[in-house]
């Protein structure tokens, strides 16, 4: 008669032992140790399934199948055991015997350097601390009483439409009765209304910082950088606004350069005024010929500005016939395109390093 074909389950048990031994020595890392873990003692390794076999025999084979079941586990946790620890010690002669050449001078990190936004926001704040004022920040989001009502901006105007400002919304159950409507302030204004509030007069600071409006087309951005002045003490003219803007202009691009004024409205100062600089970028020392920045006019306009209206005044509790005051206000991403000959407002914001590479922190 032919012989069974069939493994006994003590023949499977060693076969698998014998399978486990002959793949150990192959290992070569904790990795690889784990894989082989699972292939035999697994949910569904090749040992473990084999437990399924107690059921199949006859009762009186099941404590002998049991324990050759456990000598072969055994046998193989022993064996994982040992070429964990031989994987270890590999791993520690190999961390005695590297060769490290403390000789060898590395290259230096390349150094970071400052956005240029950052960049023109610092040097406009060193201009304008060297003329004595103080820069002052304040909240990105603000309530409406300061970005507008404390500013002489009636409800109907047009800047308070949604076209023009971010209004956060409110929770349906604010617990909060009578809570000031909350926007994203559309210009560092609230600033100076803040502080003609808390401090009263004479103030002189600077309000540097970033504002928001729903401006999105090649020329402007959701998001983007302001800075403003604000003068108010006793006898404040004019004079005063031409002479800064002049000192400013003279510090930052460069001594020799005219500014004027252009009448223009703005509801927070009376009377306003547009500010120009003759252009920089042909400026002959004399006179500024024209240019394409310039658009051949010879002039770049810088922003707005005016006396403070006495309604702001009176509004931030300063009285307007003992004190006057004069502001103005630019945007730091176009200061920073003319200083660095940025061709477009997006390059500012996209974060292309391409672009950012070419300036360096000064």
């Amino acid at each position: 008669m032919a012989a069974d074909a069939n493994p006994t389950p003590q023949e499977q048990l060693d076969a698998a032992l014998l399978g486990f031994e002959s793949a150990l020595p192959q290992v070569s890392s904790e990795a690889e140790l784990y894989e082989l873990q699972v292939r035999f003692l697994g949910k569904n390794g090749a040992v473990t399934k084999l437990r399924s076999l107690m059921g199949k025999v006859p009762p009186a084979q099941r404590k002998e199948l049991g324990q050759a079941f456990n000598r072969v586990k055994q046998a193989i946790d022993d064996g994982l055991a040992g070429r964990k620890l031989a994987l270890a010690e590999a791993a520690r002669e190999r961390n005695l015997s590297r060769h490290v050449d403390l000789t060898f001078v590395p290259d230096p990190p390349r150094p970071g350097t400052l956005h240029p936004i950052t960049q023109t926001r610092r040097e406009l704040e060193h201009v304008f601390r060297r003329l004595g004022f103080d820069v002052v920040d304040g909240p990105h989001v603000e309530a409406e009483l300061y970005s507008f009502d404390k500013l002489n901006i009636q409800p109907d105007h047009p800047a308070r439409d949604m076209q023009d400002t971010f209004f956060i919304a409110r929770p349906e159950h604010d617990p909060r009765e009578g809570a000031p409507s909350l926007v994203l302030r559309p210009h560092t204004s609230p600033v100076q209304a803040r502080t003609m509030l808390r401090h009263g007069a004479p103030i002189r600071i600077i309000a540097p910082g970033t504002t928001f409006r729903r401006d999105d087309d090649p020329t402007h951005s959701p998001m983007f950088h302001q800075i403003e002045g604000l003068y108010v003490d006793r006898n404040v003219t004019m004079a005063d606004l031409k002479a800064t803007l002049y000192r400013f202009v003279g510090a930052f691009f460069g001594e020799g350069l005219a500014v004027r004024f252009r009448p223009s409205y703005f509801p927070f100062v009376e009377p306003g005024a547009e500010f120009d600089m003759q252009c920089a970028f042909c400026f002959d020392g004399q006179l500024s010929h024209g240019c394409g920045l310039c658009k051949q006019s010879g002039w770049i306009e810088l922003g707005g500005s005016g006396m403070v209206h006495p309604a702001v005044l009176e509004q931030c509790g300063i009285d307007p016939s003992v004190y006057t005051g004069w502001a103005f206000g630019f945007g730091i991403d176009r200061m920073a395109m003319l200083r660095h000959g940025i061709s477009h407002l997006r390059h500012n914001f996209e974060g292309d390093l391409r672009v950012l590479e070419q300036f360096t922190s000064p």
